[in-house]
């Protein structure tokens, strides 16, 4: 029901150009969650503290999704992708050079579909998930269009 919250958008295509993005809709909900959240909890401290801590655990995860900001960008030119995440202010940044990345795999797992980026070396490179396949693939294909990568999927997947 909520796949699209955190879910990666295309912001920008070119040739030999991919960025990938959390949408701005995470933001405008998490913002959404964290006013709703603390102005529950300001009502609710005079019937129930404990219903307000609740509120203000609402408000955290709230937070968390208006401030979590995820990039990957595809640059053929720069030989590179950049992977930058934050996370309330927290910033990590990961650069890995295209010729590390051996394929983009999605497949299933469990109920849902799972998006990565295989390395040669090192951990696979989560790209995203979801319950449905088609937006999963489409996000695939455009990175292996870019990259010139191979896309590997399960036998019952029709690519």
């Amino acid at each position: 029901m909520l796949e699209w919250v955190a879910s990666l958008a295309v912001t920008e295509r070119s040739e030999r150009r991919l960025e990938l993005a959390i949408t701005s809709a995470t933001t405008w909900t998490g913002w959404g969650l964290a006013a709703a959240a603390a102005l529950s909890a300001a009502f609710a401290w005079s019937v129930s503290h404990a219903l307000a801590m609740a509120m203000l655990a609402f408000f955290a995860v709230g937070t968390a999704l208006a401030t979590t900001k995820r990039r990957l960008v595809f640059d053929r030119d720069d030989g590179v992708l950049r992977v930058e995440q934050r996370i309330f202010g927290v910033r990590s940044r990961l650069a890995v050079p295209l010729f590390h990345l051996r394929a983009v795999v999605v497949t299933a797992e469990g109920r849902h579909f799972v998006a990565y980026l295989e390395r040669r070396s090192g951990g696979r490179i989560r790209i995203d998930d979801g319950r449905h396949l088609a937006p999963l693939l489409a996000l695939a294909r455009a990175i292996c269009d870019v990259t010139e990568l191979r896309l590997v999927t399960d036998e019952g997947f029709r690519s």
